[in-house]
């Protein structure tokens, strides 16, 4: 459990670089792509710490999922991963959804955490909810200026067509990629 909290304060904290006016003086002092990269490789060590962490500690029982619960995150995952697939290409959906990265997270936590009811679950998974939502308030959900046309309807497609391959994939390899089953 240890690890996974130590991986939690360094990824989250990282994250909180760019909130503060120490992001600026970071760039100015050693540039964009140092920065991102030094970011990123902290970044992904809390993320591998959360992984490694989680997957080793103690299974501690907080509270008995709803009989069904199982079935919120098969049905949510599949707009979760559309979300996060058109958080990364160039269509209207992102200008439309304001955050769809981050509503893909927040998807993917709240249907989890309908399933899963153990104490190391509900830190991993609630505090990506929490740091989503806290996200998307700080930014506002005004529509932004984008140089996205307004409509993109192969783009917007084409990620209904990667999400929901992804989505299959994942399905269809839930146990190999997790190690859970998903009870069908």
């Amino acid at each position: 459990m240890e690890l996974l909290i130590i991986g939690m304060v360094i990824f989250f904290g990282i994250h909180l670089v760019p909130v503060f006016e120490l992001k600026d003086k970071l760039v100015n002092r050693l540039g964009k792509n140092p920065y991102m990269g030094i970011f990123s490789l902290i970044a992904a060590l809390g993320l591998g710490l959360m992984i490694y962490g989680k997957g080793h500690a103690e299974f501690i029982p907080v509270c008995q999922p709803m009989s069904g619960a199982h079935w919120v995150p098969i049905i949510a995952m599949w707009p979760a991963l559309i979300f996060l697939v058109w958080a990364e290409i160039p269509c209207s959906m992102k200008v439309t959804l304001r955050h769809p990265m981050l509503l893909g997270v927040l998807l993917f936590c709240i249907s989890h955490l309908f399933a899963n009811g153990d104490l190391a679950t509900i830190l991993l998974i609630g505090s990506f909810a929490v740091y989503a939502a806290l996200t998307m308030i700080r930014q506002g959900f005004k529509k932004k200026e984008s140089k996205i046309p307004s409509s993109t309807p192969k783009w917007n497609l084409v990620g209904l067509v990667i999400g929901t391959l992804a989505y299959g994939l994942i399905f269809n390899f839930h146990q190999n990629i997790t190690g859970m089953v998903i009870p069908v």
